[in-house]
């Protein structure tokens, strides 16, 4: 949305009342007129005191509307204000905030919505009275007026739905768990970086294709068994498991496990999932339609400036959390190996991103002839490329290896962007296929580098 068009949304929120508060004052002023009129000639005008009434009320809630939407800003700005000055704020109160606004929008919806509904009444009283002098000329003008409601009263039912979905925010992830008695040798080397790296060890261990390496404390979806994974959950991409060697892939693990490492960091990574299921909730919220009603856009321009405002915050302190982790994933075998790791995890990004969209039936296979062929490429845009993962975008490469100290030179690029070796390709699976922790004693010497030091 360009700027023009964010400023002329918010002057909906404003315009839309003061409409409604002008049409009102008219509606009354019109009662007030032929109340007159017939007092003086006498007669019953018990109806044109309950349009006066109907025009007062439809007045009073189009103001109460005026005076909503504005304290609603106010308040999200403030709240983001001190996201953004306090880690603490931003733990304790998003998801406060994030229900504050949703409360708010539907007070505010339904404050319009009322006054419209009301004025829209007094019209139909008045063109019943007065059908045969013209009076069901303004019965046909209210068709758009019911529409214009009918879809202000949709949006209230989002809103509602939507806020309330997010109650118990959750997402799914398309791959298989892998349960301790499936893959024993898996998870006793996983507990062995959880230990190395000072962090719990996950409930759950899930593979799968279509993401990177990432942790979640957010209930779990799994597809398609449709099982719901509660707690803790490490997920580990076959993609990228094939074509890093089992050292640099402990290097990504344990970053990932970092963020279990404190309650503060895990709090961070809680925080990043719901954020990033408030942006999804909105799409729902907004229809995906570009040009909504009039009445919708004020309640959709105020949750795009809440996610706006309240991203600055989370991404602050997720950067810092982020390299938090960095120098976790640093202690496992090193920081130059979590470099490179890190340098061949970007190089690979577009490539498995690309073949994802080509819907290979053996996507393995396609990204390990690919890559015999391709020679994977880093250049000056890598070191700022970001990496994104479904609940984060983490800081920019060059930042990272700043934070750790470490120099990328061409021995580390070589490194980072070698033909997959036969070791890269087949370590995972024999790890997985093993029936006892041993097979956890390629990394070895990586961990015994990083205890001496």
């Amino acid at each position: 949305m360009s700027r023009f068009g964010r400023w002329s949304w918010a002057l909906t929120m404003l315009l839309l009342p003061l409409a409604l508060m002008g049409w009102a004052s008219v509606q009354s002023w019109r009662a007030d007129e032929v109340l007159r009129e017939a007092q003086g000639i006498g007669g019953d005008y018990a109806w044109l005191r309950v349009r006066q009434a109907l025009a007062g009320l439809a007045y009073w809630l189009a103001l109460a509307a005026l005076v909503a939407g504005p304290a609603t800003w106010v308040k999200l700005r403030l709240d983001a204000w001190r996201a953004r000055q306090s880690r603490d704020f931003l733990y304790d109160r998003l998801f406060l905030c994030w229900r504050a606004l949703g409360q708010w929008l539907v007070a505010y919806t339904g404050l319009l919505v009322g006054a419209l509904a009301v004025s829209l009444l007094y019209e139909l009283s008045w063109g019943w009275s007065h059908f045969k002098a013209g009076g069901w000329f303004m019965l046909l003008v209210a068709v758009p007026v019911i529409a214009v409601l009918w879809v202000g009263c949709l949006l209230i039912e989002r809103l509602r739905r939507q806020w309330h979905a997010l109650d118990r925010p959750s997402s799914a992830f398309l791959g298989q768990a892998m349960g301790r008695d499936k893959a024993p040798a898996l998870w006793g080397w996983i507990e062995q970086l959880a230990h190395t790296a000072g962090a719990p060890v996950p409930d759950h261990i899930v593979v799968g294709i279509d993401q990177s390496f990432f942790v979640t404390s957010v209930d779990v979806a799994l597809q398609p068994a449709g099982d719901l994974l509660t707690g803790r959950t490490l997920y580990l991409p076959l993609t990228y498991l094939s074509t890093l060697s089992q050292a640099e892939t402990a290097s990504i693990i344990g970053h990932e496990l970092g963020h279990f490492s404190s309650r503060d960091t895990e709090r961070g990574s809680e925080i990043g999932a719901h954020f990033s299921l408030m942006c999804v909730h909105f799409s729902f919220i907004s229809a995906g339609d570009a040009d909504p009603a009039w009445i919708e856009r004020p309640a959709i321009w105020m949750t795009q400036r809440f996610l706006h405002h309240f991203q600055l915050a989370v991404h602050h302190w997720g950067r810092a959390q982020e390299l938090v982790a960095d120098r976790v994933g640093g202690n496992i075998g090193g920081e130059r190996l979590f470099c490179q790791a890190l340098l061949r995890v970007i190089a690979l990004d577009a490539e498995i991103n690309t073949l994802l969209s080509e819907r290979h039936p053996n996507l393995i296979q396609a990204l390990a002839d690919h890559l015999r062929r391709t020679p994977l490429r880093l250049n000056e845009a890598a070191l700022d490329h970001a990496i994104a993962h479904p609940f984060d975008t983490h800081p920019p490469t060059v930042l990272r290896l700043q934070q750790l100290g470490v120099v990328l030179d061409d021995a580390l690029l070589a490194e980072a962007t070698r033909v997959p070796t036969e070791h890269d390709r087949h370590w995972f699976s024999q790890l997985t296929q093993a029936s006892s922790a041993p097979a956890a004693q390629p990394l070895s010497p990586p961990l015994s580098i990083a205890q001496g030091e």
